[in-house]
């Protein structure tokens, strides 16, 4: 039984941020609560947790629980997304501006073209193409439900090489299987975790500090 409870813990280098000794930098929204959507305004869940590595303290992934989600998927379910795929827009500022633009552009194509319906877009006003500013807090996520189909369960301390590998396969497109090379620092060099990407680009890319230290360190 000890051995099985070793070997349950072994994949702990990532942490929640709740209940730890951490907490956000000033100045940093604490997103934990905020609404989780597409780019057509569907909504996917709330974000439930922060997933931090403490060596680096960089959050590496967004705990989305798809509980209350439009897609007709299994709220019970939780599921790991790179930090570096979403954006935050908090109270009409957009830290990945240009990225939507063009994806909110690409959308609009499509629905000119006839290649996306109004079912497909299920958005709140399907008058228009939905425009993220309008919910003030909210985090956009460009993912198909498809996909978090796909997106393994998260497990709190289990989240193993083989679940960060398969994540990352699933989110560049190429479904749940197949091999991501993992070794801890060439995987989060990924633009997947880049906190640039989601976090204000002129304040350091730092959103984590230890309470009880002396002083915050900027780590890179």
């Amino acid at each position: 039984m000890k051995v099985m409870a070793l070997e349950e813990n072994k994949y702990n280098h990532l942490v929640e941020l709740g209940g730890s000794d951490y907490e956000i930098v000033d100045g940093e929204p604490n997103i934990k609560g905020w609404d989780v959507k597409n780019e057509f305004g569907q909504q996917i869940g709330k974000v439930g947790e922060l997933l931090f590595d403490p060596q680096s303290r960089k959050v590496r992934y967004l705990v989305v629980d798809l509980d209350g989600n439009k897609l007709g998927l299994d709220e019970d379910k939780k599921v790991l997304v790179p930090i570096g795929i979403a954006s935050l827009y908090n109270n009409g500022d957009i830290q990945d501006a240009d990225n939507w633009v063009q994806q909110d552009n690409e959308a609009e194509g499509r629905i000119d073209s006839g290649l996306e319906s109004d079912a497909n877009l299920n958005t709140d006003n399907n008058d228009s193409i939905y425009d993220p500013y309008n919910d003030g807090k909210v985090v956009l996520v460009p993912v198909t439900a498809g996909q978090l189909i796909q997106l393994p369960a998260y497990k709190k301390d289990y989240v193993t090489p083989d679940t960060e590998s398969t994540v990352r396969h699933i989110f560049e497109g190429l479904g749940a299987t197949g091999f991501v090379a993992y070794n801890r620092d060439d995987f989060y060099a990924h633009d997947h975790f880049n906190e640039d990407r989601f976090y204000n680009r002129n304040t350091p890319p730092v959103i984590v500090k230890d309470p009880g230290a002396d002083k915050e360190d900027d780590l890179n």
